[in-house]
């Protein structure tokens, strides 16, 4: 198990118990994501990705996070950043594990804590929506929102305001 997988499952392992101790705090998931975030920070996590080029933007401006699956048959791919052509690379590793897993049904993007996604984006979300029911989770980043109005595809993305509320759509 590489450095970030270990870190992911203590990081939700740890999550659940703080929920579970304390259960006004955030949601576990949150809880998780902010702990692989902040160690993935301080470095303290070995990188898979290989170094980027010198026109790509700065290693850790991007964070991908696969959630730990849960019984429902539902992914929870966490994305935070600026997201484009160049640095969409963990997202669509992401993707494609949830596609190609055949226990996976539906697909939940959180797109809350993303800063800047552009046609990329929406192209690798239809791509997602194509294999099985996507949920995003916002709200959306301006930019996302932005290209959604102008290709008018808005409609075709349910997007919830939690990753709980994500994973109980019906839609």
């Amino acid at each position: 198990m590489s450095d970030a997988e270990t870190a992911k499952v203590v990081a939700t392992r740890i999550a659940a118990y703080l929920a579970a101790v304390h259960p006004d705090a955030p949601n576990p998931d949150d809880l998780a994501w902010l702990i692989v975030h902040e160690l993935n920070q301080a470095g303290l996590l070995a990188s898979s990705r290989p170094r980027p080029d010198a026109d790509e933007k700065a290693p850790g401006a991007q964070q991908v996070l696969a959630l730990p699956d849960r019984d429902d048959g539902a992914r929870v791919i966490v994305c935070a950043g600026e997201f484009d052509q160049r640095t969409l690379r963990a997202v669509q590793e992401a993707g494609t594990a949830a596609i190609t897993d055949p226990d996976i049904r539906r697909i939940v993007l959180d797109v809350s804590r993303v800063t800047f996604a552009d046609s990329s984006m929406l192209n690798e979300m239809f791509r997602l929506r194509r294999s099985s029911p996507l949920v995003l989770v916002g709200p959306l980043p301006n930019s996302l929102a932005r290209v959604l109005e102008l290709t008018q595809a808005r409609a075709l993305f349910p997007v919830t305001d939690s990753i709980e509320a994500a994973l109980a759509w019906g839609g």
